[in-house]
């Protein structure tokens, strides 16, 4: 909450030291205060991620989000934890760092649109900004979700590895735009798929329907490999971050419990830490390899909801 934003509901500023003293508030910069009020079910880390976006724009009233804290407010997820809070102004005007804020000096090419009130980066321009300083999973992890909410188009990757061109890290970051698939649903689904495919092991197929003999639905595969004679291994990633509602989890199980029942189907269940502590690869390596799979091959048509 900003100093004028306090003022225009009456929390004068004797009152806002005495929060801060008392520990009811923090001071995050001068005359920005956090007041510890958080959104029914959003997640801890979404929090921290708020927190530095809006730290860096209530700094100034002519503050512009830009790079992650623009793609924080436009809910895109595939970011790391902790983001550094950063704007620039108009025209690019150059303002020095203070209490852990990055000011930017974006002017050419600067593409806004306005979200709550306040002037934020594109979707778009906001990805060239932020990909070079990212690592490569979140890199693609941030692609992948923004293709798969419709918030970019495939057109778009095109018109961000221009926008990448001379920037520092832009190398990397360029490497990164061929590896996205907007299919992920997740982004612990799009780590998994990064080692796997760094295994030599990539999925045959993501987010595959599954029917039974009579067409009715089974379930949709995260990620799937053919094993020949109607046969697949199936995994799924769950994380407590992306799919932790009661609501989603029983979706999930649903689904899961729908493959298994077929029968034939090799289901195999991990979670994030399986996926970073080298379980995940090891394990389906080791059933690929059981079961004689071969990369490659031409895949069965996906069948259709009779």
């Amino acid at each position: 909450m900003s100093s004028w934003q306090c003022d225009a509901v009456g929390v004068g500023p004797s009152q806002r030291r005495n929060l801060v003293t008392g520990g009811s508030w923090q001071r995050l910069t001068r005359g920005v205060f956090d007041t510890g009020t958080v959104p029914n079910g959003l997640h801890p880390f979404d929090v921290d991620r708020l927190r530095a976006a809006w730290s860096a724009l209530l700094a100034n009233r002519r503050a512009i989000a830009v790079g992650s804290c623009a793609l924080v407010l436009h809910g895109v997820k595939g970011l790391p934890r902790r983001v550094v809070p950063e704007a620039t102004f108009p025209h690019g005007t150059a303002r020095r760092a203070r209490d852990g804020i990055a000011f930017r000096q974006y002017a050419a090419g600067l593409e806004t649109v306005e979200i709550t009130g306040r002037t934020v980066a594109t979707v778009r321009c906001a990805l060239f900004q932020a990909l070079p300083t990212l690592s490569r999973d979140h890199a693609v992890a941030c692609l992948d979700n923004a293709l798969n909410q419709g918030l970019i188009q495939v057109a778009d990757i095109a018109v961000i590895r221009r926008g990448l061109a001379n920037r520092r890290g832009s190398v990397q970051a360029i490497a990164c735009l061929s590896l996205t698939d907007g299919r992920a649903e997740s982004p612990p689904e799009s780590h998994a798929r990064l080692r796997l495919l760094d295994a030599g092991i990539a999925p045959d197929d993501l987010q595959r329907d599954f029917f039974d003999a009579r067409g009715r639905f089974l379930g949709r595969a995260d990620l799937a490999w053919h094993l020949g004679d109607d046969r697949w291994l199936i995994v799924e990633i769950d994380s407590q971050e992306f799919h932790g509602s009661e609501r989603q989890v029983r979706r999930d199980a649903t689904r899961q419990n729908g493959l298994v029942g077929e029968g034939r189907n090799i289901i195999m269940r991990f979670f994030p830490s399986h996926v970073t502590g080298g379980h995940l690869v090891g394990e389906v390596a080791q059933v690929l390899a059981r079961e004689a799979w071969q990369p490659g091959r031409t895949l069965p048509p996906a069948a259709r909801r009779r």
